[in-house]
């Protein structure tokens, strides 16, 4: 009875602990998919609002960085995105596929001339009338490890893992002993 009573404290202190998830992380996830939606839309400042207060939930995140630095970029405003650039290089390894796209528009931040200034958009340009602005990548969604659902479904698994092992060794040969300690020792 009392390895049942521990393993029933043991699963709901799991569930607890899962179902606290970091709110502010959630939270900062559903700005970040709205500033992305809103980006790719072309609502650049409803996006900037959004990617902002994604950044200011998660500071050491780096995606909303980044979204941010496209968006200002876009707004024309590089003197911002250069700091964004830089928050998102300073959170990922050299090795981020993301870190190329970033690192050019650091380029094009920096480059004297037409290129540092804002970013047309979809706009065509006059000669070709092929989009002026293109991008190699897709940027990338976020990790499915960075959702709260995961996390829940990863704490049922455990718990569900945890049950039927339980219920597998609690039969009459498979039960081990009750052990006593005592200044001697412990005997079963």
């Amino acid at each position: 009875m009392t390895a049942h009573v521990a393993w029933i404290v043991v699963a709901a202190q799991l569930v607890a602990a899962i179902g606290h998830a970091d709110p502010a992380a959630d939270q900062a996830l559903v700005h970040l998919d709205r500033g992305v939606a809103a980006y790719r839309a072309g609502d650049l400042a409803r996006a900037h609002a959004e990617l902002a207060a994604a950044s200011a939930l998660a500071p050491d995140r780096p995606n909303p960085y980044r979204w941010l630095a496209l968006t200002e970029v876009e707004l024309g405003d590089c003197r911002s995105a250069l700091v964004n650039i830089e928050s998102f290089l300073s959170r990922v390894p050299a090795g981020d596929p993301r870190v190329a796209e970033v690192v050019a528009l650091r380029g094009r931040c920096l480059a004297p001339g037409p290129a540092s200034g804002p970013m047309t958009g979809p706009a065509t340009g006059p000669a070709s009338g092929t989009p002026s602005l293109q991008r190699t990548a897709e940027p990338a969604a976020p990790a499915v490890y960075q959702r709260g659902w995961f996390w829940v479904a990863i704490g049922a698994v455990a718990i569900t893992a945890a049950g039927v092992t339980y219920g597998l060794t609690r039969g009459g040969d498979a039960r081990l002993p009750p052990v006593t300690c005592d200044p001697a020792g412990c005997h079963p």
